[in-house]
């Protein structure tokens, strides 16, 4: 890992970075996030909640960088008709985190910088955390390696909806962890009216499936799920666009391109990292999942295009294969 991070940073004072930006100009960056970790204490989440000074930072970063950042919509449509500006980049969000509209948005605001939330909505028309990400908390802020997570998040979720979050506390009370993360919300995923109100702020909203499926698993759900997922957030923020579309925690399947198709979805995005090339298959969308262990030179190194060359060398290099 040492040896790839002197990599990075040579790459990065050098003339390597501008050279390989200059040969991947015409292929489409992809950033992506979840949330932001604001709750007192232990802090949890690698990739699934970075702290907010270290998403305000990249976001500063990337406004000073020159790089042009395109909405969504508007960067997968220049890619397919091969006339992206040099080097663009997009922002994409997964899930619908509370921390996404308390924290995420008013930084993209000050920035000027468009992005786009894939959004879940089974949680959202509910007052409750969700539970399997509260219970790998649990254990993890206890230090308890002897408990089962996947076992404990299935019993709770056996339960009938309005006992769970009782059932989550009463956990959490044996383990002897405090409720700040309940306090702060931490664990919930936006409301209707947090949905409608960043919607009209800018945040572009799409589809991320209502139950947040396991595609890979799941594939012949995809429609129903798409069908309920656009039919939920049309209900919240109006009758928009929805045709851009995320595969929960990057599970994908050979059928899914087709399917989503048939549902006028026009773009799916994966968790593999990667840049994009015109003419890339725009269902197989690569993306950079930046984290909380994610260094700013490797943060650079992508959107440079120097990790594009660096992965064929991760054999060479001991650490060389990058997160996500």
């Amino acid at each position: 890992m040492l040896l790839k991070q002197r990599f990075l940073e040579m790459a990065r004072t050098t003339g390597l970075a501008k050279a390989a930006r200059r040969a991947t100009r015409s292929q489409l960056r992809i950033l992506c996030y979840h949330g932001l970790w604001t709750t007192p204490g232990f802090q949890f989440g690698n990739c699934m909640f970075l702290p907010p000074e270290q998403f305000e930072a990249r976001m500063a970063w990337l406004k000073r960088s020159g790089l042009p950042v395109l909405p969504l919509a508007e960067a997968v449509d220049r890619l397919e008709e091969g006339n992206l500006p040099d080097a663009a980049v997009a922002i994409t969000i997964d899930d619908g985190w509370v921390s996404t509209f308390t924290h995420m948005l008013p930084v993209l605001e000050r920035y000027g910088l468009p992005a786009t939330l894939y959004a879940t909505t089974w949680y959202a028309g509910r007052d409750l955390p969700v539970v399997n990400v509260v219970v790998q908390y649990l254990k993890a802020a206890a230090g308890r390696v002897d408990i089962d997570a996947a076992a404990k998040g299935a019993e709770i979720e056996a339960l009938p909806v309005d006992e769970r979050l009782a059932a989550l506390r009463a956990f959490g009370a044996g383990l002897g962890v405090d409720e700040a993360w309940l306090e702060t919300r931490q664990f919930h995923i936006m409301s209707a009216a947090e949905l409608a109100e960043a919607h009209r702020r800018g945040l572009d909203v799409q589809l991320h499936t209502h139950r947040h499926i396991e595609v890979d698993r799941q594939v012949d759900a995809l429609p129903a799920e798409i069908e309920e997922n656009r039919a939920w957030l049309r209900a919240a923020i109006g009758d928009v666009p929805l045709s851009h579309f995320c595969y929960p925690s990057g599970a994908h399947h050979p059928r899914a391109a087709s399917l989503l198709a048939a549902q006028g979805v026009r773009s799916a995005t994966l968790v593999a990292q990667g840049l994009n090339a015109p003419g890339a298959d725009p269902y197989k969308l690569r993306r950079f999942l930046d984290g909380r262990n994610i260094s700013q030179a490797e943060f650079e190194a992508y959107l440079s295009g120097v990790l594009h060359y660096l992965a064929p060398l991760r054999a060479l290099i001991p650490g060389g294969g990058a997160e996500g």
